[in-house]
């Protein structure tokens, strides 16, 4: 490894000898000094440097001397090697000089002449140190985005396999569905049964399906796929719908839905698949964790800056170590289903992303024992 070089520049040769004695004093033989007594002289010594690629950590210069100033020189030197620390050295209090340095040659300091010994070694000795630990920062920077970059390519690969996987699993899945209904209505007089068989068969598939479904969101959310367009309308048909969607269930368990709204419309920003998504998993999940003969509210709220949707139910409610865990992927919280109905753990995981994706946020507010409040906010 080359051993890395310190510039001085001063136009007198016997203060550029002093110098150069006691920066060989300060450092030893762990830099080389080079000397110039211009900065046209300086500049070239740069050149030959960097062509042999050596590194040049400091350039210690004076401020007057002729045809080229020391902020001229050094604002050069930071254009030429941008990372290279400079001190100017002067014997005038030339505070433009110093200004021009500053904001214009990446100037660690600069020193009054005559210097004092003890605060010359001192300044090069935190310049040179401050020069390295840049470098060891950069190189760590450097590193740590290389790292991020192959760990997001191999994401990448993952959630591109993951999604072909997926995707040809519906369509076999589908042909399951379909026979076990042909069992079932095509055939007559076969065993009980096998007529339970298919019945699982068939409940089994959708469970496999809704699986298979909610991996493809949950691909498509994090690949940035999906489309997240946004517009303002009225929210209250698509919550309405979703309910209607969900009467005939929630009759299964003899639970009754209840809308709330005391506005013929509620506008807000939102994408409307997406909010149907959000809706239909919320809706889904507080049937499926009330108990029969239960009732879910839902009502509609808004003011100037927003819209709220509010989905409560007579479920067990959650302890605050569920609710920590709300929102994570593949999340088994305490409660359970309580007609047997099948959960991926990904329904909660893909609201929060789908309502984030359209600028609005989803919380639970819940005391176990009492039920839950699950809360959509989008703008307005």
């Amino acid at each position: 490894m080359k051993t890395p070089v310190i510039i001085c520049v001063d136009d007198d040769k016997t203060i550029l000898n002093s110098l150069e004695m006691e920066l060989m004093d300060v450092l030893g033989d762990q830099y080389l000094i080079e000397t110039a007594e211009s900065g046209f002289d300086a500049l070239e010594i740069i050149d030959e440097l960097l062509a042999e690629k050596i590194e040049l950590p400091l350039v210690i210069s004076d401020q007057i001397m002729p045809s080229m100033k020391g902020d001229e020189l050094l604002t050069q030197v930071h254009a030429i090697t941008p990372k290279t620390l400079t001190i100017l050295l002067t014997g005038q209090a030339d505070a433009e000089a110093v200004g021009r340095a500053v904001n214009s040659a990446n100037l660690y300091r600069y020193i009054p002449k005559p210097w004092e010994s003890t605060d010359l070694s001192m300044t090069v000795t935190k310049a040179l140190k401050s020069y390295f630990q840049e470098k060891e920062l950069a190189q760590f920077y450097a590193s740590l985005e290389e790292k991020v970059a192959e760990r997001t390519r191999e994401i990448q690969r993952k959630n591109e396999f993951l999604s072909i996987a997926v995707h040809d699993l519906k369509n076999p899945l589908s042909a399951i569905q379909g026979f076990s209904e042909m069992i079932k209505s095509d055939f007559t007089d076969i065993p009980e049964e096998i007529i339970e068989m298919a019945d699982m068969i068939a409940m089994s598939s959708q469970q496999m399906f809704e699986l298979v479904r909610n991996l493809l969101e949950v691909n498509a959310i994090e690949s940035r796929k999906m489309d997240i367009s946004l517009t303002v309308f009225d929210i209250l048909p698509t919550l309405q719908w979703v309910i209607n969607q969900y009467i005939e269930r929630a009759k299964a368990k003899k639970i009754t839905l209840h809308c709330h709204f005391q506005k013929p419309a509620y506008q807000a920003l939102c994408n409307k698949d997406l909010l149907r998504q959000v809706f239909d998993n919320l809706i889904s999940n507080a049937i499926k964790y009330s108990a029969i003969g239960k009732t879910i509210d839902i009502r509609l709220k808004q003011d100037d800056n927003s819209v709220r949707c509010e989905i409560q139910d007579e479920g067990p409610g959650l302890s605050l170590a569920d609710q920590q865990k709300l929102f994570g992927q593949f999340t088994r919280l305490t409660p359970q289903p309580t007609g047997g109905e099948h959960s991926t753990g990904l329904g909660l995981f893909i609201v929060k992303k789908l309502v984030e994706s359209q600028q609005g946020r989803v919380w639970c507010e819940s005391l176990e024992g009492q039920g839950a409040t699950f809360i959509v906010q989008l703008k307005r």
